[in-house]
């Protein structure tokens, strides 16, 4: 691969990106914390009994990433074994029916296929990916892709299978093979920063819970045959009422909000 040629890409990408984060930036509404300001915040929270676990304070870093279509799919796909597969060139996406299906329950579902997944005849790159319970629901269980600098959230680099009748009866496989990193680090919001910025801004009733708050990269846009990845916050609300989740989405070097959440995460692209 010319990976001179990749970057001379995304250097023009990137400085597309710029423009576009600019007017972004400038547009949208910005989210102000402080220390005395979340410190207070947490306290009310607390009042209007909605539940959370001890909030990480630290900051970190993180990067704008870059990757380009990937064929390792559909160079490797002739050593799965014992089910049907089919590949499309444009989404570079696997679509798998298995000829046994695989029998599940809710305990032992996870265990279950982390093993299946190991295989090369089962799953092509599984070791590459990890169970995401943020994601997955009763009928389809998500595992994500990780790298080095993180997990991605995205249906671009994603392994989905379904249970239909508490059995795994297939799965569709997408795949990164490498991303490049397209600028210096930096520094993005706290989960703390998140949560309470949240709720300042009526993203979290009363009466809920903070399920879960991850940090990965996701999609912020196609350019020139490229994608490029931002961290996003991924924060799921559960009503303690009415038992349904949602999903909100938080630009990690911003804090601002990103209004496509939608309800376990069907659509979770930052664009």
């Amino acid at each position: 691969m010319d990976f001179r040629r990749i970057e001379v890409i995304f250097l023009i990408v990137f400085f597309s990106l710029d423009i576009f984060l600019f007017l972004s930036f400038r547009n949208s509404q910005q989210l102000v914390s402080s220390s005395s300001t979340n410190t207070s915040t947490v306290a009310e929270m607390k009042k209007r009994n909605i539940s959370f676990g001890s909030l990480d304070t630290k900051s970190g870093y993180a990067y704008y990433l870059g990757s380009q279509p990937d064929n390792s799919l559909a160079q490797n796909i002739s050593k799965l074994r014992n089910q049907e597969v089919q590949y499309d060139e444009d989404s570079h996406k696997i679509t798998s029916n298995l000829n046994s299906t695989i029998a599940v329950t809710a305990a032992d579902r996870k265990e279950t296929m982390d093993k299946f997944i190991k295989r090369d005849m089962n799953v092509l790159f599984g070791k590459d990916y990890k169970y995401s319970p943020q994601l997955s629901t009763t009928s389809q269980m998500v595992y994500v892709l990780t790298r080095s600098l993180g997990e991605v959230y995205d249906k671009t680099a994603q392994l989905d299978f379904t249970i239909e009748d508490g059995r795994v009866v297939g799965y569709t496989q997408t795949y990164i093979n490498s991303t490049i990193i397209l600028h210096e680090r930096q520094a993005v919001k706290s989960e703390k920063d998140v949560i309470t910025n949240l709720y300042a801004n009526s993203e979290i009733p009363n009466n809920s819970k903070i399920a879960y708050a991850n940090l990965a990269y996701t999609k912020l846009l196609e350019a020139k045959d490229s994608t490029i990845y931002i961290p996003v916050w991924f924060v799921t609300i559960k009503n303690k009422d009415s038992k349904v989740s949602s999903i909100k989405k938080i630009n990690a070097f911003t804090g601002n909000i990103i209004k496509s959440s939608t309800t376990n995460g069907d659509n979770y692209s930052a664009q």
